[in-house]
């Protein structure tokens, strides 16, 4: 007996709001970090309304999921194991479970939207860098993947320093022989690595493990992908600021 699933398309909205005293703690801890970030973002050059969205703007719509995909299992199981002894009468039953896939707004939406214009209006100019620029994310994406881990009924993980480690790494290189923009360089590599690696890669392991709500990008706070893409910004700030 296999299970068998069906995969169809589904639009939806879904506000997944965290306990109350983890989203507080999450707050009161990045706060600082955020205004940081902010001041010396604007300090940089960088439009306000882009710094604000890098910076709170992908906090606050971190609770917003958007539904792309409902997934159906068909589970044939005998449910009567102890009287089918007895009486060679094989009794099936199909049990169906679900699974609801989601986009989260600000744990991969916004890091997106915001890696692409990045891309394309710092670091698509130079051949060299680009190309620096994709060998980093296919390394980083295939290495955080490779050391990701998928836990049933909770998620994906990996160690957190992992892309935040290979980040650091690829856009000091970038920066010191290239001279690539390192607030692009970072923050796209950061963001696109972790949802490359930690989600789309594992996308085939979580159809088969997972049931119930499955959000890319959906751990708020605490997201792997919002946290690197936060510290690539502090990475960056700091080293304008030491520049």
């Amino acid at each position: 007996m296999s299970t068998r699933y069906d995969v169809k398309p589904r639009l939806g909205i879904r506000f997944s709001l965290p306990m109350s005293i983890l989203l507080f703690i999450g707050l009161l801890v990045i706060s600082p970090l955020l205004l940081f970030i902010f001041l010396v973002l604007v300090s940089i050059g960088i439009q306000p309304l882009l710094a604000l969205t890098l910076t709170l703007g992908s906090l606050l719509t971190s609770y917003v999921n958007i539904m792309i995909a409902e997934v159906t299992y068909y589970m044939p199981f005998a449910p009567f194991t102890d009287l089918i002894k007895f009486f060679p009468i094989p009794i099936i039953i199909q049990r169906i479970d679900k699974l609801f896939l989601e986009v989260n707004v600000g744990g991969a939406i916004i890091p997106i939207v915001i890696s692409i214009y990045l891309i394309t209006e710092y670091l698509m100019k130079n051949v060299v860098v680009i190309v620096a620029f994709m060998a980093s994310l296919a390394i980083s994406s295939l290495i955080i993947w490779q050391s990701s881990r998928i836990i049933p009924n909770i998620g994906i993980t990996l160690p957190t320093s992992l892309p935040v480690l290979l980040t650091l790494i690829f856009t000091l290189i970038a920066t010191t022989l290239l001279h690539a923009n390192p607030l692009a360089f970072s923050y796209s590599l950061g963001s696109l690595s972790t949802l490359l690696g930690a989600d789309i890669l594992n996308m085939r392991r979580v159809i088969r493990t997972m049931r119930g709500y499955v959000s890319i990008g959906g751990a708020g706070v605490f997201d792997g992908i919002y946290i690197t893409s936060l510290m690539s910004l502090i990475l960056a700030s700091l080293y304008r600021v030491l520049l």
